[in-house]
């Protein structure tokens, strides 16, 4: 009963914190780091605050919040870190941390830190204008053993958000000093309603003063002051503690003395009425903003990381949050928020970054416009407005709208030497055999053995397809009563081909039925051996064949006819309205100009300036797979171009597989045929004429071996290859419900095994899969 009590006390615990310091023992000067770690229930906000730092200074702070939902109740865990650098030596403890849900509280305990003064030397002095202000402090009325205390204040009027350092100074003559065997202990004044900061102070004596013939020696505690209303200001007393010892002898006890100030109070005034710019409280000296962000780049669906940075002098922890207007192509989520802190002669200032996270949801360019930012000079006493540029976000698709920017692309002009390049390749073999002998046998082979080649690849087809089992036969005979019903059967499966021919007339039973067995029939023959009784199959898939024929329509005259009509009316518009394909790349019609180099390419694929051009408008469609495709066939045709080779680094190959089949060579093949028919056909010159004999040798070596590479060469580039246009990945299968076995990300090159259908057999490497025809892009 003890336990469960407990345990449903346990749960009935709305907040759990907890609070640590590591390391927990450093040296003078280091830093810090101070967790506290907040877990609540509900849906309330949770207010943490800070504890004492005496003898720290927060140099940096952190804050992360996750929100889960346990049993359809939120759970929050929040972490502040703080970055703290030790001003004193000794046992610094730091106080409770105190947590409010509403109207639950919780605290935990203090926390101690032990800080050597080790080596310690210099890393806390004054600066410089501190000390100026020290050595300018009026020195209190004081006996010749007495240790007197006073609050100084560096302007007893500041405007609201300006700095107010505020000093304490023990007085103590140089006789009692002697007489400490510890340093004394300032405890500032208590503040209400501002910000403090506490700044390094010298841990021991920080100036010596002659005042009225005796020396006193100066402690000083220093704090950077930020009223947060305007108003009188109250400064509470400051006190100093010290103990000395009742007898000179080293065991003797000490006496504890204290002094302490009298209060003081400064005037805040509040800052004069903004002008029309929006404002909303940020003040400061030499404050700048920047956003970090620029034209980008990002497919539909990814994310950038964005930051948008306020810096300059000033209390950095209340600098408000710039207000961007995001435009609504963009997603953005908030992210950490990240505080730095930097002095500079005695003044705070630093640094506040506010991170994001944008979701391109639609493709296009959006445009961040510029962001504004006014806030208040304290020491000009006006109003300032900063302002940070304008930048471009590019969501980019498949089906997306043209880039507004695309650096790098341009047009090419056709080259005239591609049509010399077109005659060599169409030259006679005859001619090639009569003139260079050898070297034209070689061309001969390189185009007969691809044919026979194919056609021995065929033939092994069609005997494999004449030997194929029932199943085969029986999957093509169900995918063409399916063609029948629905053009892109073979594309569909599932849920998504039963909707397909319910859509076609068929009834929703039958519809159902025949998907589940189309996917059973295809698993059966590319799955594990005996997983499915093929007679039962079989006649369940004949029963379904004769309930799907009874629903195929009887006649397509029809469908004929229409399709030749949408052919002609295709046919015929285009031819009313032909305008040049770089008319329609410069106006903006990029998508029209793009089937328009594509058709040229296809009718004259020897001329890179075509490959190019496709390339260019694949690009401004945010096409990066077809333009990298369409780019290496141009660098394949003119290698040694620059506007090719400069396009080819807007679209690296994403891995080295990649980057080892988009190779291109330094010279085509037809230029390496040419140099080694010249080759052989001087060494034999030089032969017939017997001269310069020792030259035959070299020129035969270089003709065999030019001709080698070109062939070579030719070999690499007829391998068939293909881009991966979309993120997807290998199937088992050729149906869209197989299992996925690897990954294939966008502009991976994969080499073609065979096909099937809509479906495509590629691998990379020693790895085979199934990929959909409208997910690869040709190379």
């Amino acid at each position: 009963m003890v336990a469960a009590a407990l345990g449903m006390w346990l749960l009935a615990q709305q907040i759990q914190v907890s609070a640590r310091v590591t390391p927990d023992q450093v040296l003078l000067g280091d830093s810090v780091v101070f967790s506290i770690t907040v877990r609540t229930r509900g849906d309330q906000p949770v207010q943490i605050v800070n504890p004492s730092f005496n003898g720290l200074e927060i140099q940096a702070s952190r804050e992360q919040t996750q929100v889960t939902l346990d049993a359809g109740e939120a759970a929050r865990i929040t972490r502040r870190d703080l970055t703290l650098r030790t001003l004193r030596a000794g046992t610094i403890t730091i106080g409770p941390v105190r947590v409010r849900q509403g109207d639950e509280t919780s605290e935990t305990a203090p926390v101690t830190l032990e800080v050597s003064a080790a080596g310690a030397a210099g890393t806390n002095a004054l600066s410089g204008r501190i000390r100026g202000l020290v050595a300018r402090a009026p020195p209190p009325r004081l006996g010749a053993d007495e240790v007197g205390a006073t609050v100084l204040v560096s302007d007893e009027t500041i405007l609201l958000g300006q700095q107010l350092d505020l000093v304490v100074i023990a007085w103590f003559p140089r006789s009692i000093r002697a007489r400490l065997r510890n340093p004394p202990t300032l405890r500032p004044p208590q503040l209400q309603g501002a910000w403090s900061y506490q700044r390094p102070s010298p841990a021991g004596i920080a100036l010596s003063r002659r005042v009225g013939g005796l020396w006193y020696d100066l402690f000083v505690h220093h704090q950077a002051v930020f009223p947060l209303s305007a108003g009188a200001a109250a400064i509470g007393g400051a006190t100093v503690s010290y103990s000395l010892p009742l007898t000179y002898s080293f065991l003797s006890r000490e006496l504890r003395h204290e002094v302490e100030t009298s209060p003081l109070s400064i005037l805040v005034r509040d800052l004069p009425p903004p002008p029309a710019t929006a404002f909303h409280g940020a003040a400061g000296v030499d404050l700048s903003l920047e956003v970090a962000g620029e034209t980008s780049e990002i497919p539909r669906g990814g994310a950038i990381q964005m930051a948008a940075t306020v810096s300059g002098i000033g209390n950095v922890a209340l600098w408000p949050e710039p207000e961007i207007a995001f435009p609504p192509g963009l997603r953005v989520y908030p992210g950490d928020v990240e505080v730095s802190l930097t002095a500079e002669n005695g003044r705070l200032g630093g640094s506040k970054t506010f991170h994001y996270l944008a979701v391109g949801d639609s493709v296009g360019t959006f445009r961040v416009p510029a962001t504004s930012y006014a806030y208040f000079d304290t020491d000009r006493g006006r109003y300032r407005l900063l302002e940070s540029p304008a930048w471009l976000v590019a969501v980019t698709g498949r089906t997306g709208a043209p880039l507004v920017e695309a650096r790098g692309v341009t047009l090419m002009r056709p080259r005239r030497g591609a049509r010399l390049d077109a005659a060599l390749r169409r030259a006679s073999p005859a001619i090639w055999l009569f003139l260079l002998l050898v070297p034209p046998l070689v061309v001969l082979g390189l185009r007969i053995t691809p044919r026979l080649w194919a056609r021995w690849r065929a033939a092994r087809t069609e005997r494999r397809r004449s030997s194929e089992d029932g199943l085969t036969r029986l999957d093509w005979e169900f995918d063409d009563v399916l063609g029948r019903l629905v053009a892109d059967a073979s594309t569909r499966d599932g849920d998504e081909l039963a909707d397909a021919l319910r859509a076609a007339g068929v009834e929703a039973p039958v519809a159902s039925h025949a998907a589940r067995v189309r996917d059973r029939l295809r698993l059966a023959r590319y799955g594990p051996a005996g997983a499915t009784d093929t007679d039962e199959l079989t006649a369940e898939v004949q029963e379904v064949l004769r309930a799907l024929m009874g629903s195929a329509p009887r006649s397509r005259r029809a469908s004929v006819v229409g399709s030749v009509a949408v052919v002609l009316m295709l046919g015929w518009v285009p031819s009313m309205h032909a305008q040049a394909a770089e008319t329609l790349f410069e106006a903006g019609a990029v998508r029209a100009a793009a089937d328009s180099f594509a058709r040229r390419a296809s009718t004259d694929p020897v001329q890179p300036a075509h490959w190019y051009n496709l390339g260019s408008a694949r690009y401004r469609l945010g096409d990066r797979s077809g333009a990298l495709a369409a780019w290496v066939r141009a660098a394949r045709l003119a290698p040694r171009d620059a506007s090719v080779n400069r396009s080819l680094t807007l679209v690296p190959a994403p891995d080295p597989l990649s980057a080892q089949l988009t190779w291109v060579s330094p010279i085509t093949p037809v230029e390496a045929a040419v140099a080694a028919s010249a080759c052989w056909l001087l060494a034999w010159i030089l032969i017939v004429r017997r001269t310069r004999r020792r030259y035959v040798v070299p020129l035969l070596a270089a003709a065999m071996g030019l001709a080698a590479y070109g062939v070579w060469v030719q070999y690499r580039y007829d391998r068939p290859l293909a881009v991966a246009a979309v993120d997807g990945g290998f199937r088992a299968a050729p149906f869209g419900s197989a299992p996925v076995t690897r990954g294939l990300a966008e502009g991976a090159v994969v080499q073609i095994v065979d096909r099937w259908g809509e479906w495509v057999l590629v691998g990379r490497g020693t790895e085979r899969g199934w990929v959909l025809r409208r997910e690869l892009t040709s190379l």
